[in-house]
């Protein structure tokens, strides 16, 4: 008896739910090209990383904006 009312209660409740299979629905992916329409910075966004080398801190310059290093090598701080 319960088995037949969970059934019957999960076929209706399935039934009211609307589905959409026309696929118009899905959203349209947005491709690199209309991506970087956007905002530009003006200014390269730089800052210090550090790392520790033998016991001794070194630091050396990275571009946020250009994702590269900007100093060619580590240096003492």
């Amino acid at each position: 008896m319960k088995k037949t009312v969970f059934v019957l209660g999960l076929t209706l409740l399935l039934s009211i739910v609307p589905v959409d299979l026309s696929g118009n629905s899905c959203p349209v992916a947005k491709t690199a090209e209309a991506a970087d329409s956007g905002i530009q910075p003006y200014s390269n966004e730089t800052g210090y990383k550090y790392r520790i080398i033998d016991g001794k801190l070194y630091k050396r310059l990275w571009s946020y904006t250009y994702r590269r290093w900007e100093e060619p090598r580590w240096t003492l701080v």
